[in-house]
């Protein structure tokens, strides 16, 4: 990366919610994200088309492994991850050429970033040393977005790199890699600097010896058909086959990386040394099966001396229920087929009693039964230690003006309220926190008769009997919302959950290209990180039970509940799933929860990670065309 220079009168003070700290060269500037960490934010010379929207959604989606991953756009810039260090030019330049392991690392690094970008049906178009920089976690191939941003192509030498006479497309990215590696290992360009002799004159190797040479000088070849691809250049530089698929997906357009070395969209506060290297050449973790038509999820590797990601799960506490009861255990038109050796148990459910009516249960102490707690729109949640059992009404605004939270001492029977917000506020997904001390209470704000809006979320403590409201939403924010298509706008409603060591709440929100992602805050609201890319969080339990990862729905344009790194956001797998299919969370390390629900007929059923159905947790027959569910689990 250029070094930093100071902004200029010209210069804007900020792009959007990012105040610019410095110049790193042309229309692209040093900034601060609002949760702290140094970005790269590039000013557009116009605002995005629809084209343009498309071209970054689609690079967006790639998430290319060993390129600076987009992290925001708005109207009129992108945002990026920052990559310190310098770019293969300045560093050829300062310190002669590169040999041994520093060259492969480069290309196999470099390679793995031109096959994630051809998998994904992309092109770079402008691969030259000046866009490779060269990180404190690895090399990075930048310009990723030059779809987007075609005046990157005019500020480099590029046609020292590729034949001007050829149409850009893989072939042409595959003779611009090789030409930036030959450079790498001899310190100037492969043609010299006369620009006629990429088309005609033979390309000067030095002392590029073995299988690197052969491949370059085949990468270099002059027919575009005598090519290798992208993808066998990296298979010759891993030196075996059957890598590949480690790396990159074989049948979507996604990039499964790793756990624990993945690369992310976030700037996290510390990277393992390697970066995209390590995942092409050192453990290769995460393999994509295809052959069911979905991922498997392969064993997280051996633990490294590494920084704690921030949602770990919580210690060990007392069991909420003695005992699992019964089984099956009756619930309200139907039965709970539980175990003695479940991971979940059952503590509460809301469900349709009639056609134009539901009511909320929770577990008895004994963990024998369920009482009925509330009548219609009441959800009652029990807290993890089982001490707890709170109740709000979620349309109170109907018949009050504020909404008190029931709070009721399940071992002596006690109960009291704590007040909480007023109409035009309502209350939603109420959540304790791991620990079972505070209630977390989603915000949503009524804007004419028929809009709502999000706000926030609100935290209540039972044994202060205090209620914290926090905002997290603004009025340009409910603007933005108002203006998105209606139906994408009920599931980006916001259902805080807590992250699993109780410092965090994350939830789903609408991004500018009318998609789902996830945003984590603290608990003054201040937005930490965001997975624009992850897709809806459904369910009640998004987390895995070492708090590691989260699943999503809605994460691709076929059937699948994708699995991703709660600390970077990065694609860990997928679980295959079938129209229809509801996600309510994680069953245990290795299964899912997942609803489906037809006629009344409602089922919860635990599959593996293959997606096969291994059996049914909850079986309903429910009055009305349309019942409503609600399952909340707790951990035994």
């Amino acid at each position: 990366m250029p070094p930093v220079e100071p902004l200029t009168p010209q210069d804007p003070a900020s792009l959007g919610p990012y105040p610019l700290v410095g110049r790193l060269g042309g229309d692209v500037y040093l900034a601060t994200a609002p949760g702290g960490e140094q970005v790269a934010a590039r000013r557009l010379a116009r605002p995005l088309d629809a084209p343009g929207r498309e071209a970054l959604a689609r690079v967006w989606e790639a998430a290319a492994v060993g390129t600076p991953h987009i992290l925001d756009t708005g109207r009129d810039y992108i945002v990026s991850e920052y990559v310190p260090g310098p770019s293969l030019a300045e560093e050829i330049a300062e310190r002669g050429a590169l040999a041994g392991p520093a060259l492969h690392r480069l290309a196999v690094a470099t390679a793995t970033a031109l096959a994630s970008l051809h998998r994904a049906g992309l092109t770079h178009d402008a691969i030259a040393p000046g866009r490779v920089l060269l990180g404190p976690d690895g090399p990075r191939l930048i310009g990723a977005e030059r779809p987007v941003t075609p005046a990157w192509r005019a500020d480099d030498a590029q046609e020292l790199w590729q034949d001007p006479d050829e149409p850009p497309g893989p072939a042409a990215d595959v003779f611009a890699w090789a030409a930036v590696i030959a450079f790498a290992a001899t310190g100037r360009p492969p043609f010299g600097e006369n620009p006629t002799r990429v088309s005609y004159g033979a390309a000067d190797l030095g002392p590029l010896s073995g299988s690197l040479r052969d491949l370059v000088a085949d990468c270099l070849a002059d027919e575009p058909a005598a090519r290798p691809g992208a993808e066998e250049t990296l298979l010759r530089l891993l030196g075996h086959a059957g890598a590949l698929d480690t790396v990159l997906p074989a049948t979507a357009p996604r990039v499964v990386v790793a756990p624990e070395v993945g690369v992310s969209r976030t700037v996290p506060e510390k990277r393992r040394k390697g970066g995209a290297v390590a995942l092409a050449a050192g453990g290769l973790a995460l393999a994509l099966v295809s052959g069911a038509g979905g991922y498997l999820l392969a064993p997280a590797p051996a633990p490294q001396a590494r920084k704690p990601a921030p949602s770990a799960a919580p210690t060990a506490r007392p069991a909420a229920f003695p005992s699992p009861g019964p089984s099956p255990l009756a619930l309200t038109g139907g039965v709970l087929n539980e175990r003695p050796g479940d991971p979940l148990r059952l503590a509460s459910y809301r469900a349709s009693v009639s056609a134009d009516a539901t009511a909320a249960f929770a577990r008895s102490r004994d963990g024998a039964g369920f009482d009925r707690t509330g009548g219609d729109n009441h959800v009652s949640v029990v807290s993890p230690d089982g001490r707890w059992t709170a109740t709000i009404d979620e349309l109170f605004v109907a018949s009050t003006e504020r909404l008190d939270v029931e709070f009721t001492d399940r071992a002596s029977g006690r109960r009291f309220t704590v007040p909480t917000v007023s109409a035009p506020l309502s209350a939603h997904n109420p959540a304790w926190s791991p620990d079972g001390t505070r209630l977390l209470l989603s915000l949503w704000v009524s804007q004419g008769a028929t809009d709502v809006v999000p706000f926030g979320f609100v935290v209540v403590d039972p044994a202060t009997r205090a209620a914290t409201v926090v905002e997290t939403a603004n009025d340009a924010d409910r603007d933005a919302f108002l203006a998105a298509d209606p139906e994408a706008r009920l599931g980006a409603l916001p259902a805080f959950r807590w992250t699993p060591d109780g410092r965090e709440v994350a939830t789903a929100y609408l991004t500018p290209e009318g998609r789902y992602g996830v945003r984590f805050h603290d608990l003054t609201g201040r937005v930490l990180r965001g997975f624009h890319w992850v897709g809806l969080p459904a369910g009640t339990s998004w987390f895995s039970p070492d708090g590691r990862s989260f699943v999503t729905t809605q994460c691709e344009k076929r059937h699948v509940f994708c699995v991703w790194d709660t600390a970077t956001g990065a694609r860990r797998g997928g679980v295959p799933s079938g129209k229809g299919d509801g996600m309510l969370g994680w069953f245990d390390a290795t299964h899912l929860l997942y609803s489906r629900e037809e006629k009344g007929e409602y089922r919860a059923d635990v599959i593996d990670f293959a997606g096969e159905t291994t059996r049914t947790l909850v079986e309903l027959d429910l009055p009305g065309d349309d019942p409503l569910v609600q399952l909340f689990f707790l951990r035994s």
